[in-house]
């Protein structure tokens, strides 16, 4: 059966965020929109136009722990018999929430943002941003989640559907590929425009996994799947994915080498590489613009084209 697709509407940048309908013959939500009553109101609305209620949802299945994906899911549990399912590498961010979001906060206080060389007050305001997103979800609780492997499958409209972890926008984020119907639930993995790879925190001990180049690596593993049809996150259906991933191929190869020859001519910090990249940005823009530019940096330091160096506790870059 084809999932549904309900929209709701997020106020940022990508402006609604889709969750995935499947009726038969169980209810199922894959995703949960943010935690707004104006959300919650069309999530009843949009399950109602479809013959069901919040009561009659058996499973949410999550794809990526991003509170736009998650949001209502603590409530949806607290209002039916629902569990919620979610890739084993993202639940600790339902049943564990406040302490996720304390170690985020405390890694892009202490480690993340300090070398970056930003403005204080720009640093606030990624902080005071990632304050704000963390009241758009409720957790869940542990006895009502349900987890699965980042390969594994699971069972959506009566078919099974293959697991896929593909890290990039977000470590742990997992999609859903249907081979017989060749249907794809691709989360902000594969979208219209190419999402920003969003910097996850570590795990105690570990660095920094380059998230840009792993983007590029999941996009490797989607081009070579037999697709019809696309359900994104955010934005319609489409098809002709291995179109969309070579827009967005060429688009990063495109930035890239911007970035490079901007550093060849002697910009040698990411606040004068984000001035020149995204200086036409709002706010906003320019922190997922600040996303790309470190993915775009992380390419270039892996194909070995540029060097990293510290200067007054500061990452500056030049030409290898």
């Amino acid at each position: 059966m084809e999932p549904m697709r309900l929209e709701f509407p997020i106020g940022w940048s990508m402006g609604s965020v889709n969750a995935y309908l499947f009726s038969r013959p169980e209810v199922v939500l894959v995703d949960a929109g943010v935690k707004t009553e104006e959300c919650w109101d069309m999530l009843v609305d949009g399950l109602a136009a479809h013959g069901v209620a919040v009561t009659d949802i058996s499973r949410v299945v999550i794809t990526h722990p991003h509170v736009d994906h998650f949001g209502l899911a603590g409530r949806i549990a607290a209002e039916s018999d629902a569990t919620v399912w979610i890739c084993d590498l993202g639940a600790p961010w339902l049943t564990d929430m406040d302490r996720m979001w304390a170690e985020r906060m405390t890694y892009y206080r202490r480690d993340f943002l300090p070398p970056l060389g930003l403005p204080p007050e720009t640093n606030e305001m990624i902080l005071w941003g990632m304050q704000g997103l963390a009241a758009h979800a409720d957790p869940v609780p542990v006895e009502r989640v349900v987890t699965f492997r980042p390969d594994g499958v699971l069972r959506l409209g009566g078919a099974a559907w293959q697991v896929i972890h593909t890290p990039g926008h977000a470590s742990t984020q997992t999609v859903f590929y249907q081979p017989e119907t060749r249907q794809l639930l691709s989360a902000d993995m594969l979208l219209a425009v190419t999402p920003a790879p969003v910097i996850d925190h570590p795990s105690p001990g570990e660095k920094r996994a380059p998230s840009l180049p792993l983007f590029l690596r999941s996009l490797d593993a989607l081009e070579e799947l037999d697709i019809d049809r696309v359900y994104p996150g955010h934005g319609r259906p489409f098809g002709d994915h291995r179109a969309v991933i070579a827009r967005q191929r060429e688009r990063i190869a495109g930035r890239k080498a911007q970035c490079l020859d901007l550093i060849r001519g002697g910009q040698a910090t990411i606040p004068e590489l984000l001035e020149s990249m995204y200086a036409h940005q709002p706010p906003e823009g320019r922190v997922a613009g600040l996303w790309m530019l470190i993915g775009y940096l992380d390419l270039l330091l892996d194909e070995s084209a540029i060097i990293e160096v510290t200067i007054d506790n500061v990452n500056h870059y030049q030409p290898a």
